[in-house]
């Protein structure tokens, strides 16, 4: 089928960078792209009138856990405030001898409901980083069904975080990390390029501080090997900094430059404590140069990092070192509309210039960027030829009130509720602001009753073996 989508402002791709299109169209057939531009006269099985709105390529998140959100309660937990930007922990790492929080969660509502989130954003493409709950197997059949495109692979690492008391510990164990890295390698060579291409793999080694070295260079022999893209948590708090450092006499951006790791098609999930970072008082060396000459992207969370009072310095820094950056949501909300606001807002804040943060910049990166990291030129942008990933937003609402630029619009004032239709591989899997495949009040009360059950979890797992209502207490009182 042949479809028009006409009247809106297009953001086209001349070849060498997005550009808008006012009273444009795009046209699409199968899973391609056609057409970009003011007019077109061929034939058409169908019109859409987007007259007054955004028709834009589908956003690419490189970054996140698909997951219910109700973990993320205990993400900023004022019980234990020595973590030093290393928060996650405290809802990932169980006290030791007890289950992970994460095996006490149903993976089929974990798994759709973190998919879907980010796909109802706006977001075509989504890298969901290691988590795949359920298992392989089951993950990406769920994926394959939702129809969103993705890159899945098994997560693997040489140790885990426990809790011993109130301190966090390393559980080395050299084998399991091996055969991780095993199971993804096979994971690859079965699914890559499965669901009509729209699922790909990447290989995932965990954090940098959970993998030795011998690791991580046999994860960068398999990606280029596969020539798959391959991703690594690095960079991302002070305690690794440190004991990287401590350990290796090497910031962590450092060792991994010397071990040969960092290439094209390489993300690297945060990457905030370089040697120049505020935190850090190390100014020896030159990290984003390394970045830089290598060709690496680094994949920017900043919502996260702000709730921890923590900033990347900067996004407009690094882009003008020559780093490609690219955006992903990594904890809730999956809206990446929402994250390249604070990407733009936090790098003005970071600098002190009210002058970074460019709407276009911050859009380029959860787009171009994110195609650039995963090695392709027909996603993240409309163009004859490239992939029909199309998302249409709705600025006919009141909180945008008149709109002079939609995309400066779209970053100041929109989010992911504002996304009414999207398109991966020219199939609607939104349309209209409803769910084509999915009963999302369905998956809704699931996601709640699931909460409820993991809320009232927590002391099984948490080093304090309290509740969640005593470790985060509620806003206000609850009358009871």
């Amino acid at each position: 089928m042949r479809t028009l989508i006409q009247g809106g402002w297009v953001v086209g791709f001349n070849g060498t960078s997005h550009e808008l299109v006012p009273n444009g169209c795009v046209v699409f057939e199968g899973d391609t792209v056609l057409h970009v531009g003011k007019t077109f006269e061929g034939t058409v099985d169908r019109t859409i009138d987007a007259r007054g709105k955004l028709v834009a390529p589908g956003f690419v998140n490189c970054h996140l856990h698909a997951a219910v959100n109700a973990g993320h309660t205990v993400f900023i937990d004022d019980s234990k405030t020595d973590y030093f930007a290393s928060n996650f922990i405290g809802y990932v790492a169980p006290r030791r001898g007890a289950k992970p929080p994460r095996t006490i969660a149903d993976a089929t509502i974990g798994g759709t409901y973190g998919m879907w989130a980010a796909l109802r954003c706006g977001a075509t493409t989504i890298m969901d980083v290691g988590t795949m709950p359920g298992g392989p197997d089951a993950f990406t059949k769920l994926v394959g069904e939702l129809g969103v495109r993705a890159y899945l692979g098994p997560g693997f690492r040489s140790a885990e975080y426990a809790f011993e008391g109130s301190r966090v510990m390393w559980d080395w164990n050299e084998a399991q990390g091996k055969a991780g890295l095993e199971r993804a390698i096979e994971y690859a060579k079965q699914y890559d390029g499965a669901y009509d291409g729209r699922v790909r793999a990447v290989i995932y080694p965990g954090q940098m501080d959970t993998c030795t070295l011998d690791l991580l260079r046999d994860a960068r022999r398999a990606a280029d090997e596969l020539n798959v893209p391959i991703q690594l948590h690095a960079a991302m708090n002070q305690r690794e900094f440190h004991k990287i450092l401590e350990q290796h006499g090497k910031t962590p951006i450092e060792l991994l430059h010397a071990i040969g790791f960092l290439k094209p098609k390489t993300g690297l999930g945060h990457c905030v404590f370089h040697n120049g970072h505020s935190w850090c008082h190390y100014p020896f060396g030159d990290d984003l140069g390394r970045l830089a000459d290598a060709g690496v992207t680094v994949v920017h969370a900043p919502y996260k990092y702000a709730k921890m009072g923590v900033t990347l310095e900067s996004f407009d820094g690094y882009r003008q070192r020559g780093i490609n950056v690219a955006i992903g949501t990594d904890t809730y909300p999956q809206d990446i509309i929402h994250e390249i606001r604070w990407a733009a807002l936090m790098s003005r804040v970071a600098d002190g210039k009210f002058t970074n943060g460019k709407a276009r910049d911050v859009y380029d990166a959860a787009t171009l960027g994110g195609a650039k990291h995963l090695g392709r030129d027909d996603i993240g942008r409309l163009a004859k030829g490239a992939k029909a990933d199309i998302i249409v937003v709705n600025l006919l609402q009141v909180h945008y009130g008149g709109v002079h630029d939609p995309i400066k619009a779209l970053v100041e004032l929109g989010s992911g509720r504002d996304v009414e239709t999207i398109f991966v591989d020219g199939a609607a899997l939104v349309e209209n602001g409803r769910a084509v495949k999915l009963d999302e009040a369905a998956l809704l009360k699931a996601v709640q009753e699931e909460s409820e059950k993991l809320w009232h979890a927590v002391p099984e797992w948490h080093w304090t073996g309290k509740t969640v209502d005593e470790i985060v207490p509620p806003s206000y009182p609850i009358r009871g």
